[in-house]
């Protein structure tokens, strides 16, 4: 790919410092609200018969930009 292909959101892509998986939609809501992106969703894979995701969350900015509560809890 060269750079006349790259698109706005791959250059996002390119920029994630940290990334993350959660399966807690609440975390991942407010990880959103931090400033990151969501890279993709997928099923959990336990084996149990609850229906649960896996979020998996992607910080396009520097580590030193996450907030408190982001850098304590991930």
């Amino acid at each position: 790919m060269n750079n006349s292909d790259i698109t706005s959101s791959q250059e996002i892509l390119l920029k994630v410092s940290k990334i993350i998986e959660t399966e807690c939609a609440q975390d991942a809501s407010a990880l959103l609200v931090d400033g990151f992106v969501l890279l993709g969703v997928g099923n959990s894979f336990f084996a149990d018969t609850e229906n649960r995701f896996v979020y998996t969350m992607g910080f396009p900015k520097p580590i030193e930009e996450l907030s408190h509560w982001a850098s304590s809890n991930f």
